[in-house]
């Protein structure tokens, strides 16, 4: 069953280290409601993604009320059409093949924080198991970012440090930023009706295509130059029509031997929006720890 267990584990450490690497470059959980009977946010679907767009750049600015953000992600190595199988190693010995398939799932994170005109906030935690729900309460913290009075800084575990480049999944300072702008500059747009991610309360749904120049930190933080978006994108408006839901499938094109598919899942409350840490409050990273 070895195979090609040696060349494999050298490319799959190789694709973990790039997907940890990247995410290091680059709360309390969302309100969800019951499913059933609920208003839905009415207008055309250019109107919808405008307004959203112009409603979360109020939330965003001054006097806004900023925003809060769950991520879930999930990273799947998935054979290439007329390609070699991937292959999954053997949980006791990672060295050895298992057995091969058409996919296999490699890291799931998560992320949750804030974001508004103070600045940002976020940690990033382990996600669950392939298959499993993921855990919020109990997720181990892996990585921690903050902007605040234009201060930037990361914690790897070992207390803060100021850092130019930020831990991030998904949603860094600057992908958050952007969202209305993708909103606006998002083509071909669809309505999609009604969807319930996760069983939440319904949302009015839209599909439409937008730009990695829009969503720069979808797959990691500063990975914008091994992005690549494969689909469209679809949004969820809550009942006053604000962004509340978006997900975005694309390609860490890290990976050549087989595809590497990311499958980000981004929900946004504007409600409890917790301050942002105070800097004087930090625990710091003694020197040894900082790069």
């Amino acid at each position: 069953m070895a195979g090609r267990s040696g060349v494999f584990a050298r490319g799959f450490f190789g694709i973990v280290a790039v997907l940890v690497f990247g995410a290091m470059l680059g709360g309390a959980l969302l309100v969800r409601g019951a499913t059933g009977p609920a208003a839905l946010a009415s207008g055309t679907p250019d109107e919808l993604r405008t307004g959203a767009a112009a409603a979360l750049e109020a939330e965003l600015a001054v006097g806004g009320s900023g925003a809060r953000f769950e991520i879930v992600q999930i990273s799947t190595l998935k054979a290439k059409p007329g390609g070699p199988k991937v292959d999954v190693p053997d949980p006791a010995n990672p060295r050895l093949t298992l057995r091969y398939s058409d996919e296999y799932q490699i890291a799931a994170l998560l992320e949750h924080g804030t974001v508004s005109a103070g600045g940002f906030f976020s940690e990033m935690l382990a996600g669950p198991a392939e298959g499993a729900k993921p855990d919020w309460a109990h997720a181990p913290v892996l990585f921690s970012a903050l902007v605040v009075k234009g201060e930037r800084w990361r914690n790897d575990g070992h207390g803060w440090y100021r850092a130019e480049a930020l831990p991030g999944i998904g949603l860094d300072p600057e992908t958050a930023a952007a969202l209305p702008r993708l909103l606006r500059n998002a083509t071909g747009v669809t309505d999609k009706g009604v969807i319930t991610p996760d069983g939440s309360a319904p949302l009015r749904a839209l599909g439409a295509d937008g730009k990695v120049a829009d969503l720069p930190g979808i797959v990691a933080a500063g990975g914008q130059g091994f992005t690549k978006l494969t689909g469209p994108i679809t949004f969820g408006f809550d009942a006053d029509g604000r962004l509340a839901w978006l997900r975005v499938i694309a390609l860490n094109t890290n990976s050549s031997d087989y595809d590497l598919v990311v499958d980000t899942e981004i929900r946004v409350a504007y409600d409890n929006v917790a301050p942002l840490p105070a800097t004087d409050d930090l625990v710091l990273a003694p020197a040894e720890a900082q790069p």
